[in-house]
């Protein structure tokens, strides 16, 4: 017989993915209200939060993408005037990426999409267990991390 401990992770570790995915298109369904699409909202959202002359590098980490795709979504929303880039003085061989005015304006109708989005998820959740949910996925990932270092 399976211990209780066995089944609650059990459910847990069922329910995480899909669960990530929904809140995944929702927030992406979110950005395409915004009038953008999910790369170039992404994009916008993170160079806004890392702050301006952000590391093109830094970008590509946080964005968790390919290099070479971070580059042409950079591409589509420098020529629609939404960020730019320069290169870095310390290391010409990276950009520093700036959002315009425009950009501002457009990550902060983000942020307000996105946490109307989390407020409508979680009404009804208490602070209590919306902290302890916090603290549980803070201490999954960082064992996560643990596992992939032990495993290079």
């Amino acid at each position: 017989m399976k211990s209780d401990r066995y089944l609650l992770e059990a459910s847990f570790g069922r329910r995480v993915l899909p669960l990530s995915r929904r809140w995944r298109a929702a927030a992406d369904r979110a950005l395409a209200d915004c009038g953008v699409s999910s790369a170039a909202g992404w994009a916008l959202l993170h160079v806004g939060r890392l702050g301006d002359d952000v590391r093109q590098g830094e970008l590509v980490a946080a964005l968790d993408m390919q290099g070479a795709s971070v580059v042409r979504v950079l591409d589509q929303l420098e020529t629609s005037a939404l960020l730019t880039r320069a290169p870095d003085p310390a290391d010409r061989r990276t950009n520093r990426i700036r959002l315009t005015e425009a950009g501002r304006a457009l990550v902060g109708r983000i942020e307000e999409a996105l946490a109307a989005l989390r407020r409508d998820l979680m009404e009804g959740v208490p602070d209590s267990a919306l902290a302890v949910a916090e603290s549980v996925l803070q201490l999954i990932d960082q064992r996560m991390l643990l596992l992939r270092e032990r495993n290079r």
